[in-house]
C-alpha cells in the first residue's frame, strides 16, 4: 500500500502528464511581431482587398481610363487628375479597403492575413477604438499628405524597439504574434 505522500505524487504526476500531452492547457503569451511576417499579413489583405472588394471598381475604372497600354492609361491619369469620377472611384476604392481593416480589427482584432501569422493588434488601453484603427489605417488613403506614410511608414518600422510603424505610435497600438507555450 502507498502511503499519502506517494499516492499525492502519483496523482500530481499523472496530472502534469495530462497537462504535457493536451495542447489546450498550453498558456499563449503574445510578443513582438516579426517585420516579415507582418509584410506577407499585409501582402495577403492587400491581395484579398484586391481580388475581393475591388474587383467591382475595377470594371468602372476600365470604362473611364484606356487600358491599352500603360503610359496612355498614364498620359490619360495625369491629364484628367481634376476628373471627378475618377476621384470618386479611388475615394471610394480608398474607404473600403480602409473599412476592410478598421472592421476585422475592431471585430477580431487581426485581418485574414494576420490569422495565417497568429498576429494581433494590441492597444495601450483597454480596447481598440475606432479613431485608433482609422489613425492605423491612413496610410491607405492615397492623398497627400498621407501618401507619405508610404515611405515614412516602413522607415520608422525598422528603426523603433516594437517595429512599430508611425501611424502606430500615433494611434498608440503595436502588432504582436501569439506563442503558444
Amino acid at each position: 500500500m502507498l502511503n499519502k505522500y506517494a499516492k499525492s505524487k502519483q496523482i500530481n504526476i499523472k496530472v502534469r502528464f495530462m497537462q504535457f500531452m493536451n495542447p489546450a492547457n498550453k498558456k499563449i503569451i503574445f510578443a513582438q511581431a516579426s517585420v516579415l511576417k507582418r509584410a506577407a499579413a499585409f501582402a495577403i489583405d492587400i491581395l484579398t482587398v484586391n481580388l475581393i472588394i475591388l474587383f467591382p471598381f475595377d470594371t468602372v475604372y476600365r470604362k473611364i481610363v484606356p487600358s491599352d497600354s500603360f503610359s496612355e492609361a498614364f498620359r490619360f491619369l495625369s491629364s484628367n487628375a481634376n476628373s471627378t469620377s475618377i476621384r470618386i472611384i479611388i475615394m471610394s476604392a480608398s474607404i473600403v479597403t480602409i473599412l476592410y481593416f478598421v472592421i476585422f480589427e475592431k471585430k477580431l482584432r487581426q485581418t485574414p492575413g494576420k490569422m495565417l501569422f497568429r498576429l494581433y493588434v494590441k492597444e495601450e488601453g483597454k480596447d481598440l477604438k475606432y479613431w485608433q484603427l482609422f489613425i492605423r489605417s491612413m496610410f491607405l488613403m492615397p492623398l497627400f499628405p498621407f501618401v507619405l506614410l508610404w515611405i515614412i511608414d516602413p522607415i520608422v518600422m525598422l528603426f523603433t524597439k516594437d517595429n512599430q510603424r508611425l501611424s502606430e505610435i500615433l494611434s498608440r497600438t503595436k502588432v504582436v504574434e501569439e506563442y503558444k507555450v
